[in-house]
C-alpha cells in the first residue's frame, strides 16, 4: 500500500496527463466522427436536390421528343388511269398569294374553283348544248381541280348537260378523230375549213368516224362520262385548237 502510494505520488503528474491526452483522443474522435457524419449527410441532401433538379429540367425535353399523334394527315391526290396523250393543262403548284401562276401544256387538265372566262354562266348561240357553262378556259391561269386534287389550267369551256343530252357540232368541218380516252370518255375532233380543231370530249356514243363531212348542227354524240373531271357533275367539255395554240370555245361561237 505504502509502495502504490509512493508511486502515485512520484507518477502521478504523468498519469493525469496521459488521462488527459486519452479523454483529448476521444473527445477528438468523436468530433471527426460527427464532422464526417455531417458532410455525408449534406452531400447526401445535395444529391437528392439536384436530382430533382435534373429530372424536372428533363421534363421539357421528354415533352418536345415525344412525337405528335394527333396531326391531320396529308390526303394524296387521286390517282387517274393511264392514256394516251391528249391536250389539256399541265400540272403545276398552287398560285401565290400574289395571283395565280402562268402555265399551259399538254397534259389532262381539270376544271373546279378559280378563274374562269367572261362567258362563264352564259348559254351562247352555236353552242354543242343547251347548257350553261360551268367552267370557262382558263388561258395561262390556273385553276383547281376537284377531281384530280392539283391546280392546272383548263384549256376548254364545260357545259352543263345531263346524260343521254345531244351533242351538235359548233362548225362545219370533217371529222380528224374519233376515239375513247381512259380520262376523257370519247372523243371527237372536227377540223373546220380554217384548220381549228373543235374536240368534244365526254362522248357516250359518238355518231360519227374519221373523215364524215359534218355541218354546223349535225348531232356528234351524246352525252356520257368524263372521268378526269367526274366531280365537276355531268357535262361536255370542247376545247378548240388552232397549231400549237389553244383558244377559248366561246370567242368562236
Amino acid at each position: 500500500m505504502n509502495s502504490f502510494r509512493a508511486f502515485i505520488r512520484e507518477k502521478g503528474l504523468y498519469l493525469v496527463c496521459l488521462a488527459l491526452i486519452f479523454a483529448a483522443t476521444i473527445t477528438s474522435i468523436w468530433a471527426i466522427r460527427n464532422v464526417v457524419h455531417n458532410v455525408e449527410e449534406l452531400t447526401k441532401s445535395q444529391q437528392e436536390k439536384q436530382i430533382r433538379e435534373d429530372k424536372t429540367w428533363d421534363m421539357p425535353d421528354t415533352q418536345a421528343n415525344t412525337p405528335v399523334t394527333d396531326l391531320p394527315e396529308s390526303t394524296p391526290a387521286p390517282t387517274t388511269p393511264s392514256a394516251s396523250p391528249v391536250p389539256s393543262a399541265q400540272p403545276s403548284a398552287p398560285a401565290s398569294s400574289s395571283g395565280a401562276a402562268s402555265a399551259s401544256a399538254n397534259a389532262p387538265g381539270g376544271s373546279g374553283t378559280g378563274a374562269a372566262s367572261s362567258g362563264q354562266g352564259a348559254s351562247l348561240p352555236g353552242a354543242p348544248v343547251a347548257g350553261k357553262i360551268t367552267q370557262g378556259y382558263s388561258g395561262a391561269e390556273l385553276v383547281y381541280s376537284a377531281t384530280l386534287g392539283d391546280w392546272r389550267t383548263h384549256n376548254g369551256a364545260d357545259y352543263a348537260a345531263a346524260a343521254g343530252e345531244q351533242v351538235t357540232a359548233c362548225k362545219a368541218g370533217k371529222v380528224s378523230a374519233a376515239t375513247a380516252d381512259a380520262l376523257w370518255g370519247g372523243v371527237v375532233e372536227i377540223t373546220d375549213a380554217g384548220g381549228t380543231v373543235w374536240k368534244y370530249c365526254g362522248l357516250a356514243q359518238p355518231t360519227l368516224k374519221v373523215g364524215d363531212s359534218v355541218q354546223a348542227g349535225d348531232t356528234v354524240g351524246t352525252i356520257g362520262t368524263l372521268p378526269c373531271e367526274e366531280q365537276e357533275g355531268s357535262h361536255l367539255h370542247l376545247e378548240c385548237k388552232q397549231g400549237a395554240d389553244w383558244i377559248n370555245p366561246e370567242s368562236l361561237q
